[in-house]
């Protein structure tokens, strides 16, 4: 297993409603009804722990913030939602753009996006197929892409990637907590 790192501040984004979050989903899909939290459910997380299958649709990046919005909200982190939701926005759709994209030795390993709150930082995961490592590019001064890393980096303690020689890599971000945040129920 290969792990690289890279470094840094705080910046924001519009958070979506949480009304629209789609909650956990099936390997369909489809929308799990019960628990809001699958890992629970099934006993294998903790209440610190949340992952989302990301669906290769145009409404992956809502989807996505909607879970991330979710999450934030139950675990009391609004205070850091903006900077979050960005980091995880910038990440999925890396992960959609480049981590999809042929030839993906696992084009049928889907994207996961993965949430896991620890005491001082809060840590967001995206997997993906590719083994293809993350390439942080300087962009032309008028170029719409190629910015991603860089807001990554902006908005995060740090950021780095690991490999696995069998199922691609992931993408992670810390992002620094307040103090003492509190969940909230359920």
């Amino acid at each position: 297993m290969t792990s690289q790192q890279a470094n840094p501040p705080s910046g924001t984004a519009e958070p979506p409603s949480p009304t629209r979050c789609a909650g956990p989903t099936d390997f369909r899909g489809n929308p799990l009804r019960g628990s809001s939290d699958l890992a629970l459910q099934l006993g294998f997380g903790t209440p610190d722990f949340s992952a989302h299958r990301i669906l290769n649709t145009t409404l992956c990046l809502r989807d996505a913030r909607a879970f991330t919005a979710h999450l934030l909200h139950r675990w009391d982190l609004e205070t850091i939602q903006n900077d979050v939701i960005q980091v995880v926005s910038e990440l999925v759709a890396n992960a959609m753009r480049h981590g999809l994209r042929p030839p993906a030795p696992h084009p049928d390993i889907p994207v996961w996006l993965a949430l896991a709150r620890r005491p001082r930082a809060l840590l967001c995961v995206v997997a993906d197929p590719s083994l293809q490592p993350p390439s942080q590019q300087a962009p032309s001064a008028l170029a719409e892409n190629h910015r991603g890393l860089l807001i990554v980096a902006a908005l995060s303690e740090a950021w780095g990637w690991t490999s696995s020689n069998a199922a691609g890599k992931s993408v992670w971000a810390r992002i620094p907590t307040p103090a003492h945040p509190t969940p909230k129920p359920g």
